[in-house]
């Protein structure tokens, strides 16, 4: 009767086990995620900040590869009127799944001057 009752012991506590190494799992895959995506903000950030400042050719629209994901980066500038355009910044990567993801941000700027409408002390 003893014995039983360890195997059944053992077998729950190995259940339990399991449960917890799935959930550790997840967890991980969770945080490598959300890194990715963290990351390719980061980019994205530094891509429209550059084409805002008028950089030509902006240093950030490239390829980057950090801890093991590459980022593709690219920056669209569409012209709304004559003094505005619209400036998007599209990072693509794939996950650890092997699907496709992508963040993208916009932004409107002027093409006016920047020294223009700003007063000097």
């Amino acid at each position: 009767m003893a014995m039983v009752e360890a195997l059944v012991a053992s077998s729950l506590l190995a259940l339990g086990l399991l449960g917890a190494t799935r959930l550790t799992t997840h967890a991980l895959h969770a945080a490598l995620q959300t890194r990715q995506e963290v990351q390719a903000l980061a980019l994205a950030i530094e891509a429209l900040d550059c084409a805002v400042a008028r950089l030509t050719p902006c240093p950030a629209a490239v390829q980057h590869q950090q801890q093991g994901t590459r980022y593709r980066i690219a920056l669209t500038r569409t012209p709304v009127d004559a003094s505005l355009s619209e400036v998007q910044a599209q990072v693509q990567w794939s996950d650890t799944g092997g699907r496709d993801q992508s963040i993208r941000l916009q932004t409107r700027v002027s093409a006016m001057p920047d020294w223009l409408g700003l007063s000097l002390p």
